[in-house]
């Protein structure tokens, strides 16, 4: 069920949904919350003890609960309106298929052979997007139209073209709905990616590094900044992890693929440089620091619970905060805020941890390669508003859960392991 959730993730359009469901309705959604239905089931017929069974980041899990719940039972006293308690539903079924993945990975991936076969399906899936994106930035040819024709029953959920320019650029989405979450989630993989490359010697040379080169073109055709913030910190996580001999492999290839990247996409380097230097000037970042005074505005309105989870809903472009920290304090309060934070940061902390004291350097590697994804996320979800992305959502809980049986893994008696 778990390679069901990261095919449908990556293969099937998360724009395309069920209607009387609404913008939760996609088919990775529905495999999520049946995920956590399953996992309800087994833990009632006891196939699985969830009270025994202990880990740092369900309790994250379970702060982020505790704080929606909250914020949702307030929410009346704002007086939403009927857009708004729409958007506080999604967010809760948000949370509900993001449990599913979670908890189901955590608790029920229990020997390391599973682990690799999850972990070798996100990444071929990262890989799919990528090659999907090939055909967007060279040929302007998009492939999800004719997918979206595969969902019978379903409907498209906005109009995003999957195109968009930037100078002289064109800017794709491969399987995503942005090109920054396009980005973002191929520089979340791309630790994952390297450590198959490394790992996976059964497998051929091709099937090893040919999902790396996709998923590392993902990053210059997303032609985001946020794509190479989350590209640095979660490779640099992993190199740090990694043995002599892997690790120096990394670093001289490093300097082969950027230059690839700038040979085979001309203007790449001009128009990320201004990026990267325009400041204040750059539309983006003034928009943000435009909305700061609203942001204000609202957390004083309502400062320890928000105005309800999902509920800062903007038709106004010039009024997205491309923040999901500043939109969790709008929407779930200071207290929803460090519960994020928490949430975000305490996966990569433990996956640290039991990298640090690991003896086998290949399970070491996974931990670290985990770490630098949830780092990632919680880099980029400063740059912009992460969870209101469907394919960041699934890929951020596959990489918890991942985080969360690894956990366990090592802490588990060997006897069991």
């Amino acid at each position: 069920m778990l390679q069901a959730f990261a095919v449908a993730a990556f293969v099937l359009p998360t724009d395309t949904v069920i209607r009387v469901i609404g913008a939760q309705g996609y088919v990775a959604s529905l495999i999520a919350m049946l995920l956590l239905a399953a996992w309800i089931v087994t833990a009632i017929f006891g196939y699985h003890d969830p009270l025994h069974t202990r880990y740092p980041i369900r309790g994250a899990l379970a702060l982020m609960w505790i704080c929606t719940l909250l914020s949702y039972a307030a929410m009346p006293f704002y007086v939403p309106d009927e857009s708004q308690r729409l958007g506080a539903g999604r967010w809760l079924m948000l949370w509900a298929g993001t449990s599913g993945v979670v908890l189901v990975a955590a608790e029920h991936l229990r020997s390391m052979r599973d682990v690799h076969r999850v972990v070798r399906v996100i990444v071929w899936g990262g890989a799919f997007s990528g090659f999907i994106a090939v055909f967007q930035f060279w040929l302007h040819w998009d492939l999800k139209p004719y997918l979206r024709q595969l969902l019978v029953g379903f409907e498209r959920n906005g109009d995003y073209s999957g195109f968009q320019g930037r100078d002289a650029l064109v800017r794709v989405t491969g399987m995503a709905n942005h090109p920054i979450e396009f980005g973002v989630v191929a520089g979340m993989l791309l630790p994952l990616a390297i450590w198959l490359g490394l790992y996976g010697r059964q497998r051929s040379a091709l099937r090893r590094w040919l999902p790396l080169v996709l998923i590392g073109m993902c990053i210059p055709m997303s032609v985001s900044r946020s794509a190479i913030l989350a590209s640095v910190t979660s490779v640099g996580v992993l190199v740090v992890a990694l043995p002599v001999a892997e690790r120096a492999r990394v670093i001289l290839f490093t300097p082969v693929a950027v230059v690839g990247v700038f040979a085979s996409t001309p203007g790449y380097l001009r128009t990320m440089y201004g990026l990267f230097t325009a400041g204040s000037t750059d539309p983006s970042v003034a928009n943000r620091l435009n909305n700061y005074p609203r942001v204000l505005a609202a957390v004083q309105a309502h400062p320890w619970l928000g105005a309800g989870g999902g509920t800062d809903i903007q038709t106004d472009l010039t009024k997205v905060l491309d923040n999901q920290y500043l939109k969790s304090a709008i929407e779930l309060g200071l207290v929803g805020v460090l519960a994020l934070i928490l949430y975000l940061v305490v996966p990569m902390i433990a996956m640290v941890q039991v990298a640090v004291k690991a003896r086998d350097p290949e399970f070491r590697a996974l931990c670290a390669a985990l770490a630098g994804a949830a780092l990632a996320a919680a880099v980029a979800s400063y740059t912009f508003d992460s969870f209101s992305f469907a394919q960041f959502a699934s890929v951020h809980a596959l990489v918890v859960g991942l985080c969360g049986t690894c956990w366990l893994h090592a802490h588990r008696p060997p006897s069991s392991s």
